[in-house]
């Protein structure tokens, strides 16, 4: 009898042991699939901020997300309110690059930016990233922050837009658009389209290749966090399981 109950106990215990690990498993890999797509997605560089009021540049990062198309063109749209009377565009080779505009009250106002691909082999291809650089102002004097709408084209003709707007600061949105951050006191810039110190570092970052790198490493970052993570994760599943192996042969 006692054998009997023994047996049962170390049945219950490896039931017990397999739905851990199912679930550590699982876990693990949702933890993945969180934080890998965090920065795949058309943003602002991070650590960007401009003057209200100013004028500055602003760095987009484009990721390719598809494994069978390119990237060939993108396009972003400057929201109504948001008077931008000067935009200009660091050249890509390889690209065009065009600025729209649309007559606002007494004069005329950027309505939006399109950079295409001259050829579909200058296209950005999977696991390759592009930054556009756009140098723009006056940004607005009353607000923190203005969304930039955005279009990326592929190759075989797909469009994703990246338009949607964070209503809470804590989630993230499926498509959320790039947001330029704008703070007081930061300089109000030379009023021809770009701040002494924006206008330092994009001689310096002509490119972007500094500067996405390294947003592509914080990229990098949090999906080696999350396959250490999976990895403890399993490791203390196969522990559970040895132990209740250990603990059903003694009681045997």
């Amino acid at each position: 009898m006692s054998n009997n109950k023994n047996v049962n106990i170390g049945h219950q215990w490896s039931a017990i042991a397999r739905r851990v690990a199912a679930v550590t498993a699982l876990g693990g890999m949702a933890l993945m699939g969180f934080v890998a797509p965090a920065a795949a997605h058309v943003h602002v560089e991070s650590g960007e901020q401009l003057a209200k009021g100013g004028y500055g540049v602003v760095r987009l990062i484009v990721p390719t997300e598809s494994d069978e198309a390119s990237t060939v063109g993108l396009t972003i749209t400057v929201p109504e309110g948001v008077d931008l009377t000067s935009a200009r565009t660091l050249p890509i080779p390889g690209w065009t690059a065009t600025v729209e505009r649309e007559q606002s009250g007494d004069g005329e106002r950027v309505s939006r930016i399109r950079w295409q691909a001259a050829d579909p082999a200058n296209g950005l291809k999977a696991s390759e990233f592009g930054v556009f650089t756009l140098s723009a102002g006056p940004w607005p004097e009353d607000t923190d922050s203005v969304p930039l709408p955005s279009e990326q084209i592929y190759s075989d003709g797909s469009v994703v837009s990246w338009n949607e707007v964070a209503v809470n600061a804590g989630i993230e949105p499926e498509h959320p658009a790039p947001v330029v951050a704008l703070a007081e006191g930061v300089g109000h810039g030379d009023g021809h389209g770009g701040t002494t110190d924006s206008a330092s570092a994009d001689e310096t970052h002509a490119d972007g290749t500094d500067h996405a790198t390294e947003n592509d490493s914080t990229g990098w970052l949090w999906r080696t966090i999350a396959v250490v993570a999976l990895a403890l994760s399993l490791g203390a599943t196969v522990a559970v399981i040895a132990l209740v192996r250990r603990g059903h042969a003694t009681q045997s």
